[in-house]
């Protein structure tokens, strides 16, 4: 509950005080949520890189101009990949890849097989995570909520801390 706490001042203090849109709140978990997650990188002054398959709405517009942002003293790198990319290049670019709900039916069938194990792959909806992806920032009511497929977290490279896991809902219970 503390770690729930933290990270909800955390998402203020990022962002000013004002009636916010889902994709600003999303945005917003997005960046949270990369400072609670370990990547295994060779080189530890690279950036943490974020892709969208979208930079003109969604998470990604808000992000996309943020260059003063910094993830454990680490600058954020917004990527606008394309649907045609191949896997293993988006594997080697992208730390934390966030598909919307519009194209998870479309992309996630041909990630699931092929995936690095060192992308978090992030999207919107509870199919999302039967289907494959590791988290989802699902939006009940006037509220998003994080679920976390605990079985994919596991096979992966990196590290989720146990304060993220802490706030976060498990799919399947």
């Amino acid at each position: 509950m503390r770690a729930l706490f933290y990270l909800f001042v955390l998402v203020l203090i990022t962002y000013p005080a004002q009636a916010k849109s889902p994709d600003q709140v999303k945005s917003a978990f997005l960046f949270q949520i990369a400072k609670f997650v370990e990547f295994t990188h060779d080189d530890t002054a690279r950036p943490v890189s974020f892709c969208f398959y979208s930079l003109n709405s969604g998470p990604g517009a808000f992000m996309k101009d943020r260059d003063e942002l910094q993830i454990n003293n680490k600058p954020i790198n917004v990527i606008l990949v394309k649907k045609t990319q191949q896997i293993s290049e988006l594997s080697q670019l992208c730390d934390i890849t966030y598909i919307d709900e519009t194209l998870e039916n479309d992309i996630l069938p041909l990630w699931t097989d092929t995936i690095s194990l060192d992308t978090l792959t992030i999207g919107e909806s509870i199919s999302f995570l039967e289907n494959g992806g590791i988290a989802s920032l699902v939006q009940e009511g006037n509220k998003i909520r994080l679920y976390i497929n605990k079985q994919h977290v596991l096979q992966q490279n990196f590290k989720v801390q146990s304060r993220l896991l802490a706030m976060a809902k498990f799919y399947p219970n």
